[in-house]
């Protein structure tokens, strides 16, 4: 008997997933939701046997890639950094990854160059000691933008974001780590993306 490809993509992903994401999943269009993908970074060997280690500015898997751009007064651009078990506000979680400098972008695009729709994905505070909020900014394949806030609520621990319907058909989806100060770092896991699909 055939695995319906909304169960098969279950599967793939953590326990955290929200409800939301299988009830957006069932609507959407049957290619385009079997070539869907979990970005989850379990592929950084590195973060197995340590709490951070450095992965670079530009991290590619399964036809996506996320590019780090440190902020314009950064003397000393550090990169994405691979977040382990033994990171201890990695609560509960598996390989995660960090922008480790202030005010730095990430930017997910696909490798193809072809339009995209991100769905959800997981946030925790990097350190677990204050709030953050998290802003998003999707470029569409026509130039528009849609925006949508996370704010996360400064307890250890992950918390699922799910992306509301207007952030599909995107060229590049970008945010931007926190100031360090009155906004704390963040660390982000388990990003389900999937090719762009025409809004029903």
């Amino acid at each position: 008997m055939a695995v319906h490809p909304c169960l098969a993509l279950l599967t793939m992903l953590s326990r955290r997933l929200a409800l939301q994401v299988f009830v957006a999943l069932t609507g959407m269009a049957g290619v385009q939701l079997a070539q869907a993908v979990v970005l989850d970074f379990e592929d950084l060997t590195c973060a197995r046997t340590q709490p951070i280690c450095n992965v670079g500015s530009v991290y590619a898997s399964k036809g996506y890639a996320l590019r780090y751009a440190p902020a314009p007064d950064d003397e000393r651009p550090v990169g994405f950094h691979a977040i382990g078990k033994l990171w201890a506000p990695n609560v509960g979680g598996n390989t995660a990854m960090l922008a480790n400098s202030c005010n730095a972008s990430t930017t997910l695009t696909a490798q193809s160059g072809k339009p995209f729709s991100v769905l959800a994905l997981d946030l925790a505070e990097a350190n677990a000691d204050a709030p953050a909020t998290v802003e998003f900014i999707g470029t569409k394949t026509d130039g528009t933008q849609v925006r949508m806030s996370a704010p996360l609520d400064g307890k250890p621990g992950w918390q699922r974001v799910v992306f509301p319907s207007v952030f599909y058909n995107l060229k590049t989806l970008t945010w931007v780590q926190g100031d360090c100060i009155s906004n704390k770092s963040h660390m982000f896991d388990n990003i389900l993306v999937m090719p762009g699909i025409a809004p029903r």
